[in-house]
């Protein structure tokens, strides 16, 4: 079977995390102050490990055809059966304006996962439910 792509590639967050870099460098040179130097570099931590995340962690590639989910990231590519899907729900973010899921799972040895990822449209999260469903009638899905 064809894999249907479920996740999105993630280029607005990229571009808003270099977007941001530039305006905390520049902050840094123009906003004199005793306070401004802290206030920079607590930005810049927390900027750094959310630039790690999106980067390095974040899964790169999520796809699913009708009988596994398919989660690739910068080494490995695990397979899920979607019947071992146990919820897939909407999951509150502050970092993006966009609607974050998370699905929980557990693998062929029943070894429970969470996953985290922005999909490509919400027509797309629709449609990965209802096949879900076909094999797995008991999901928890919003």
């Amino acid at each position: 079977m064809f894999k249907t792509q479920l996740s999105s590639n993630l280029v607005p967050e990229k571009v808003l995390i270099a977007i941001v870099w530039c305006v905390t460098f520049l902050t840094w040179k123009a906003i004199p102050g005793i306070f401004s130097p802290f206030l920079v570099i607590l930005v810049v931590f927390i900027l750094v490990l959310y630039s790690i995340y999106i980067v390095y962690v974040a899964a790169i590639n999520i796809s699913y055809d009708g009988l596994h989910l398919f989660v690739a990231d910068r080494k490995t590519e695990r397979i899920i059966p979607l019947s071992n899907i146990k919820e897939i729900k909407r999951s509150f973010s502050l970092v993006s304006p966009r609607t974050r899921w998370k699905i929980m799972y557990a693998d062929y040895y029943q070894v429970e996962g969470e996953l985290y990822f922005y999909p490509e449209d919400s027509a797309a999260m629709v449609e990965f439910i209802r096949v879900v469903r076909k094999h797995n009638p008991l999901v928890r899905c919003d």
